[in-house]
C-alpha cells in the first residue's frame, strides 16, 4: 500500500526513533519470578523486551505472562526457570533511524500484535527502547491533519490498522464458536464500535463497546479501549465482568485527564458504552454487566424477547464517578439459547415513512420470526431490515452486532 505523501515529504526527518519509549529489559538468564517482580512494579509495561549481549530475542506480553502464571501450580513450577519460556520469538523489531513510512508498513504486516503490544527499537542492532501502536497511530494522524486530501489518506491508512487490530477477534470467533454472527460497519472509513474475543479454559469473553463520536474521534477512543481491556485483563479474570468495566473505566478517565483535569483546560467528555460477557461452557451459565448496551436474549422455550439488565451509566464520562461499580447479571443458559447485542447505531437509525428510530421493538420482533435460521441467516435479515428501513436516509452512526446460539 502506497503511503501518505506527507508521510513520504517527511521521511527524513522523522523516524521510528521519535516513538522510542525506555522500559526495563531481561536477558535469558532471567527468570520468571524477576519478571513478575518487574511488571509488579510497573503497572503500565505493555511488553518486556528480553536482551541477549544488547540485542533483542524476543518480547514477554504481559497479558499472557500473568495469563498463564496465574494458571495452577505454573509459579511453583516456572518461577526459577528462563522467562524464555513465555518470551514471543519473533517481536516486531525495527532500526529507529527507519522512517515511519517503513514502520507503519511493517505494522499492518504483523497484525494487531505490534499495535495492541508494540515494537522493539534497535540502533545497528542494538536494542535502544521499546515503541508502541497508538504513537505510532497518532504520529501518524498528526502529520495528516495539513491537508484535507492527506487526512484522508491517513484515514484510509488508520482503516487497515484498526481493521487488522480487530481480526484477531473475528478468527478466535470462527475457531471458538458454532453458530454464531459479527457485523462490523463504520460510519466513515473508520469508526468507534469496537469487539474483542478473549478464548479462556473454561469459557470465553465477549466485549463489545460503542465509543463516542465515529470516524477519526471515534477511532482513536476504540484504541484507548482495547488499551484498557488489555490492562483490565491483566488485573482480573474473565468471568468478573463487573471488574473489567469499573478498571476500563478508571483507564480511560485516566488515559483522557479526567481524574486530574489541568486548570484553564477544556476538560474531554468522552467515553463509551460497553457489554462484556462471558461463557461458561462447564456450568453452562451467562455471566455478564453492561454499560447502557443492546443485548437480547430469546431462550429456546420462550415466546418473548429478554432484554439483558444493565446500569444506565457509561465508562469514561466526566459524570460516571471513578470508582463506579458495575452489576453482575447471571443466568443459566440451555441449548438453543440465543443472545444478540447491537451498537445504538443499529436502534437509532432514522428512516420509515415517518421519519422515525428503527428502535428495540423491530429488533425484537425480528429475532423471533427468524429464530429458527442459522445466526448468520438472522445478521443478513437485521441488515436487510436496516437496509430498507433507512431508504434515502443517511446513516447516523456506526452499526456493529454480535450474536450466538448456545
Amino acid at each position: 500500500m502506497d503511503l501518505p505523501l506527507a508521510m513520504v515529504s517527511s521521511s527524513r526527518e522523522l523516524n521510528a526513533g521519535m516513538l522510542r519509549i525506555v522500559v526495563p529489559h531481561v536477558t535469558p538468564s532471567s527468570n520468571n519470578q524477576q519478571v513478575m517482580a518487574l511488571f509488579n512494579q510497573h503497572k503500565s509495561l505493555i511488553g518486556l523486551p528480553v536482551l541477549e549481549l544488547n540485542r533483542p530475542i524476543g518480547m514477554i506480553n504481559r497479558h499472557i505472562f500473568l495469563s498463564q502464571m496465574s494458571r495452577p501450580f505454573f509459579h511453583e513450577l516456572y518461577d526459577q526457570k528462563s522467562c524464555i519460556a513465555f518470551m514471543d520469538k519473533t517481536p516486531l523489531i525495527v532500526e529507529a533511524d527507519a522512517g515511519l513510512d517503513y514502520l507503519a508498513d511493517r505494522v499492518i504486516e504483523t497484525g494487531d500484535k505490534a499495535v495492541t503490544e508494540g515494537f522493539i527499537l534497535t540502533d545497528d542492532g542494538h536494542y535502544v527502547g521499546i515503541g508502541l501502536g497508538i504513537d505510532l497511530i497518532k504520529t501518524v494522524s498528526e502529520l495528516q491533519a495539513k491537508q484535507h486530501q492527506q487526512i484522508m489518506q491517513s484515514i484510509e491508512y488508520a482503516r487497515v490498522i484498526q481493521e487488522s487490530m480487530l481480526n484477531r477477534s473475528r478468527q478466535s470467533m470462527e475457531s471458538h464458536l458454532d453458530d454464531w454472527c459479527l457485523y462490523w460497519h463504520p460510519r466513515d472509513c473508520v469508526g468507534g464500535d469496537i469487539y474483542a474475543f478473549y478464548p479462556f479454559e473454561h469459557g470465553w469473553l465477549q466485549v463489545v463497546a460503542d465509543c463516542t463520536g465515529h470516524g477519526v474521534p471515534g477511532a482513536f477512543m476504540t484504541f484507548i479501549f482495547s488499551s484498557a481491556l488489555e490492562k483490565a485483563l491483566t488485573l482480573v479474570p474473565p468471568h468478573e465482568p463487573e471488574r473489567l468495566l469499573s478498571i476500563i473505566n478508571q483507564h480511560i478517565k485516566q488515559t483522557l485527564s479526567q481524574l486530574h483535569p489541568s486548570a484553564g483546560k477544556s476538560q474531554s467528555n468522552d467515553g463509551c458504552d460497553a457489554i462484556a460477557l462471558f461463557v461458561d461452557t462447564d456450568k453452562q451459565q451467562l455471566i455478564w454487566a453492561n454499560a447502557q448496551m443492546h443485548a437480547f436474549q430469546v431462550a429456546s422455550d420462550a415466546d418473548a424477547v429478554a432484554v439483558l439488565g444493565g446500569n444506565r451509566q457509561g465508562l469514561g464520562y466526566i459524570d460516571t464517578p471513578s470508582d463506579y461499580q458495575w452489576q453482575r447479571h447471571q443466568c443459566p443458559l440451555r441449548r438453543g439459547d440465543q443472545l444478540l447485542i447491537v451498537s445504538d447505531g443499529v436502534t437509532d437509525q432514522i428512516g420509515g415513512e415517518r421519519g422515525i428510530m428503527f428502535g428495540k421493538k423491530r429488533i425484537q420482533a425480528l429475532l423471533l420470526q427468524e429464530r429458527e435460521r442459522p445466526m448468520t441467516q438472522r445478521s443478513d435479515a437485521l441488515l436487510a431490515a436496516l437496509k430498507s428501513w433507512q431508504g434515502e436516509q443517511m446513516r447516523r452512526d456506526d452499526m456493529t452486532w454480535f450474536g450466538f446460539r448456545w
